[in-house]
């Protein structure tokens, strides 16, 4: 097993990504996968949703975290392990009787400052944006390297915006998932976004990411603005040279989704977690697999 490495990003927040992670991680562990999730947001959302508040807390207490193994690994004296990091059997979800197999790598607040802390310490030592960028490129692939082994899926929510740590992330996946509001603000930088990396990328010293992007439209509502936007946006792949591929699959406004993240254990089942909004995240499990292949 060699898991397949899929990044969800945006460089605008709140467009439902940490939604996608969530439900995408369920859907495919409920179809028996192994997933980890990887926390790269500084807000930490993906963390509290799948561990909660009283377990992240103690996560970060211990410094089982992302931003903890940077630190001590770029920053201090290499003494933390990245496996001991993560967090294994995250959800309290359960599918059939058995509960999900996820495992978290979480994140803190902390995220973003080390980042910063980095770029710094970095810049004195010689390194370019572009240097530091291929440099923590390299240590997650490593580490990933023998962890993915374990895992069906590594899932990966990435802050909004590039940050060092989003485009590594971006360029090691397998498959990058852009979800997005379908409307005019929310996807006026689309295209931006993704030629700034698929196309014009700066960081000399990593490849390119492997494939076109997937475009998920979320928190649909049934209005004219979004639904010529979704027609602007499958119009995409027709171009001589698409910047992006669509999903089929799209995800509407519901509260039932806000419903769902409010407390991770708040619904024992994933039946009774997502309820009617399974056949969505069915689909979006199953165009993902494919987009994989």
């Amino acid at each position: 097993m060699s898991g397949k490495v899929i990044a969800v990003a945006n460089m605008k927040g709140g467009v439902g990504k940490t939604t996608t992670v969530v439900a995408l991680a369920e859907a495919l562990a409920a179809e028996g996968r192994a997933v980890l999730v990887i926390d790269a947001d500084a807000q930490a959302n993906a963390s509290v949703c799948l561990a909660g508040d009283a377990k992240l807390a103690s996560l970060i207490a211990d410094g089982q975290t992302i931003d903890a193994y940077l630190d001590d690994l770029l920053l201090g004296e290499k003494k933390r392990n990245f496996a001991d990091c993560i967090y294994y059997q995250a959800s309290s979800v359960s599918y059939g009787g058995n509960p999900l197999n996820i495992s978290l790598l979480a994140s803190s607040s902390q995220l973003r400052l080390l980042e910063r802390e980095l770029i710094f310490e970095l810049t004195k030592k010689g390194y370019g944006l572009d240097a530091i960028v291929g440099k923590l490129f390299r240590i997650i692939k490593d580490r990933l390297g023998r962890t993915r082994k374990e895992y069906d899926y590594v899932l990966i929510d990435c802050a909004p915006g590039i940050s060092a740590v989003t485009e590594a992330s971006i360029r090691l996946a397998d498959l990058v998932i852009i979800p997005t509001i379908p409307d005019f603000l929310s996807t006026y930088g689309l295209q931006s976004f993704c030629k700034s990396l698929w196309r014009n990328g700066s960081a000399e010293s990593v490849p390119r990411p492997r494939a076109l992007p997937r475009v998920l439209i979320t928190r649909k509502r049934p209005v004219r603005e979004h639904e010529q936007t979704i027609v602007r946006l499958r119009n995409e792949r027709k171009l001589p040279k698409p910047s992006f591929e669509p999903f089929e699959t799209i995800i509407p406004e519901a509260t039932a989704v806000s419903a769902a993240l409010a407390t991770h254990d708040k619904f024992p089942t994933f039946i009774q977690k997502w309820g009617d909004l399974i056949p969505r995240f069915s689909g979006l499990a199953a165009e993902t697999r494919k987009a994989l292949k």
